[in-house]
């Protein structure tokens, strides 16, 4: 999934954002509002063409290319099928609850559960709502470890040497945090150590094999002078 501007029916909806229910973790107090989620909706381009929000979410598998977009390694597309069945649906979702969104602090309750696979507006654009929410923390996570490391040397991994790069170099790659980079500038450090410890032991080496020979070239002339 990637991103884009394309347009949608579901710039059209118009939903009311009710309290979830008590024990819940819809946040209440979330500041997004509907055009927020209408404009990130529309900023993907998901497997298959958006009609109207409401039913396009209630299977979960949107909601779970959402995920896989923030979160590569967090969840398996696999898991979740299209479906059109109340049954189905409520599968998706139990299994998105289960493996994922209480890893991310979003666990959701049956009966959310129920009013998301039954397409309720309101469920779904309050849950979109938190969602929204946990990832603009993860953006503004990111964004303060990268000024907390502009004054830094950033480096990043290619075909196993360690290139420093710049900040527009790191929105592609993983860039390393700085104990990763002081702990290979140490053992860098250490392996230079090493190999001038080989170069020298090489040298006294040669130094030794020269005096052997010159010793046994000394001793075959004695041999010579005597035997004359």
């Amino acid at each position: 999934m990637t991103t884009t501007s394309d347009s949608s029916n579901c710039e059209n909806q118009t939903c009311s954002f009710p309290l979830s229910s008590q024990g819940d973790s819809l946040n209440n107090d979330n500041p997004i509002n509907l055009s927020n989620i209408i404009h990130w909706i529309n900023s993907f381009k998901f497997t298959r063409q958006k009609k109207t929000i409401v039913r396009d979410f209630s299977d979960a598998t949107m909601v779970a290319e959402i995920i896989k977009y923030y979160w590569p390694k967090l969840i398996d597309l696999h898991n979740y099928v299209p479906a059109s069945s109340l049954t189905n649906k409520i599968s998706n979702w139990d299994t998105l609850n289960r493996k994922v969104l209480k890893k991310m602090k979003l666990p959701l309750s049956k009966e959310t559960i129920e009013k998301l696979s039954m397409a309720d507006p309101n469920t779904i654009f309050q849950f979109l709502k938190s969602l929204k929410l946990v990832v603009d923390e993860l953006e503004h996570e990111k964004q303060l470890r990268l000024e907390k490391n502009q004054n830094c040397p950033l480096y990043i991994i290619i075909n196993d040497e360690m290139i420093q790069v710049t900040e527009t170099d790191c929105c592609t790659k993983e860039y390393l945090s700085k104990e990763v980079v002081a702990l290979i500038n140490k053992l860098k450090h250490k392996i230079d150590d090493m190999e001038h410890k080989i170069d020298h032991i090489s040298s006294l080496i040669c130094v030794k094999d020269r005096r052997i020979k010159d010793l046994q070239s000394q001793l075959n002339q004695l041999k010579k002078d005597n035997t004359s």
